[in-house]
């Protein structure tokens, strides 16, 4: 061999480790191939490091290649190369146990850099994936149990990745990814009609008329305890094909290629995690190619359940499925983890606070026969505590509490308590403990001008103590949720009444420690700070400032400018 190849062979077999043997040499860039959608090219499935490990097992057990040095090599391509390291690394870290840090100190100095892996979109990707990235999802699962190659089937994950066999992949050992399956409407049957006869087993699904992709997606969920399907795209299919075999079906459709609401995050959360914990059964996800909005709901559950990162999640359901997570979405799962990780923690010690309660109520009733305590209300009688949440007993946590709740989205129905009606707002005075509900129309709600309230008396305002009186409104979608979530309408009209007293405070402080001056220019008043008084006294030009609720321009008028408050006329 003759040129830069002959060359290149040459220096290949010359290398010698101290026994005198020529290494060994291996690569799988010919061998286990990414199956792309669009422009992306990685990171390969957990299916090819399996298949990895095992050629890798057999290079190093083979008594051809004792005392040889074993060389793992790529192609300098820049995908090739990211492919090969990201996947001796995974393997490091499932296989060998080793921690992420250690897998990827070797790859750390890599020059030219590894490639970062993208979207399968068919848009220009903005949101790339590292080599790391994948390594720490992979090691996130281990730790937290969802992924072990002892229990890992290959030839069951190769046949059911495929189109022709039902496209569906576990994700994790309680969720699973799928593609939507697609039959004909069943027809319709008059009320004096017996019901469709659909199968309800196995047995009798194998001598139904369905297609084999259907048939295997039934067969399996019924095999592997599927308790829940969740449908997200348009209705391919009857849903009934479920239920016949004791699979509940919900649907909680929303655009292809869009992130779903908060609100529905949130209900797919507690959907999930009840079957899950509660049922102790498995659910199945799936959109039109369950890939995008499968991702998303299924990545939600899993940060707010094991404390994944958004790339981490992307990464490791990526690994598990190729292709999850597509376009905006990745940014949205960056965006919301936050708040995904709050609900968590929110969850956590609310359901500590309430086991605490329901323990201490146990043992007020085994004590109640024993010594009187000072509170009870009479001497046979005791009172029942007010269920709170521990997070009531934390100081300054209200404003971060409420930044951390998901806003309700545009053209969602909003749930409504059967204590009100739809559309309507109930305002609380903060010292009274009677309510009025006062009903809003469209009209009213139509982007108002902010407006200055007149400013009540002083009488009006103290009260004993010198506490002023504010009143609070009450949102009936906050309340619903704040119900569902184990807390009491006396409770949460107690946050909001120290929330408003908080902010009222903090504004009369501030206004306070304020000093304002009014000087007439042009036939109008301007509020100027004191600072800048003191900036005119010495010649230099004041800034001029602008509130929220007040528009200020600059005009002149015999060659002197001033500033003068715009009506809403004027700024259209």
């Amino acid at each position: 061999m003759h040129g830069p190849a002959g060359r290149a062979a040459k220096q290949k077999n010359s290398v010698v480790n101290s026994s005198g043997k020529t290494p060994c040499y291996f690569s799988i860039d010919d061998a286990l191939l990414y199956n792309a959608f669009h422009h992306d090219f990685g990171p390969l499935h957990i299916g090819h490091l399996y298949r990895f490990a095992i050629v890798l097992h057999d290079i190093l057990g083979a008594k051809a290649n004792e005392d040889r040095v074993v060389v793992f090599y790529s192609k300098p391509d820049a995908k090739a190369r990211a492919n090969a390291a990201c996947m001796l690394a995974c393997y490091m870290v499932m296989v060998q146990s080793w921690a992420p840090h250690l897998a990827l100190s070797p790859l750390s100095q890599c020059d030219p850099p590894l490639m970062p892996f993208r979207d399968a979109g068919y848009s220009q990707a903005d949101f790339s994936l590292t080599v790391q990235d994948v390594v720490y999802g992979v090691w996130k699962a281990k730790e937290k149990g969802l992924i072990n190659l002892r229990d890992f089937s290959l030839d069951e994950y190769e046949k059911f990745e495929r189109v022709d066999q039902g496209d569906f992949n576990w994700v994790s050992p309680n969720f699973l990814a799928f593609a939507s399956p697609q039959q004909e409407p069943l027809p319709k049957l008059s009320p004096s009609e017996p019901s469709h006869n659909l199968p309800t087993n196995p047995k009798e699904l194998h001598d139904y008329n369905l297609p084999t992709p259907f048939k295997n997606v039934l067969d399996h969920f019924y095999t592997r305890d599927i308790g829940l399907v969740v449908r997200l795209n348009s209705k391919l299919y009857p849903a009934e094909y479920f239920t016949a075999m004791g699979i509940n079906h919900i649907d909680m459709i929303f655009d292809d290629g869009t992130c779903p609401a908060l609100s529905m995050v949130r209900k797919f959360i507690n959907l999930a995690h009840r079957t899950i914990t509660v049922e102790n059964r498995n659910i199945a996800v799936h959109c039109k190619a369950g890939l995008g909005r499968t991702g998303c709901l299924i990545g939600g559950y899993l940060i707010y359940r094991y404390g994944f990162t958004a790339n981490e999640v992307i990464a490791f359901m990526r690994f598990m499925r190729p292709g999850m997570v597509v376009g905006p979405q990745q940014h949205w799962l960056h965006l919301n983890q936050d708040t995904f990780r709050q609900w968590w923690f929110e969850d956590t010690i609310l359901a500590a606070a309430l086991e605490k309660q329901a323990a201490s109520l146990g043992a007020s009733a085994t004590n109640a026969t024993k010594t009187p305590k000072k509170n009870r209300v009479s001497s046979n009688n005791t009172t029942t505590p007010t269920r709170r949440s521990i997070l009531g007993e934390v100081d300054n946590n209200e404003s971060a509490q409420a930044a951390a709740l998901p806003a309700p989205t545009p053209g969602q129905p909003r749930k409504t308590s059967s204590r009100g009606f739809p559309g309507s707002t109930r305002i609380v005075d903060e010292n009274l403990a009677t309510t009025t509900t006062t009903t809003t129309t469209t009209s009213s709600i139509s982007n108002p001008s902010p407006v200055r309230e007149p400013r009540e008396s002083r009488s009006t305002r103290r009260k004993s103590g010198g506490v002023a009186t504010a009143k609070i409104t009450i949102d009936e979608t906050e309340l619903a949720r704040a119900i569902d979530a184990g807390m009491t309408e006396e409770e949460f009209v107690m946050r909001l009444q120290k929330r408003a007293q908080h902010h009222h405070q903090a504004g009369r402080t501030a206004a306070a420690k304020r000093t304002i001056n009014y000087t007439k220019t042009t036939g109008t008043h301007v509020v100027k700070e004191q600072h800048v008084l003191a900036e005119e006294k010495r010649g230099v030009k004041a800034a001029q400032r602008c509130s929220p609720r007040r528009i200020t321009q600059t005009v002149e008028s015999k060659g002197v400018a001033g500033v003068r408050k715009t009506s809403g006329a004027e700024r259209r």
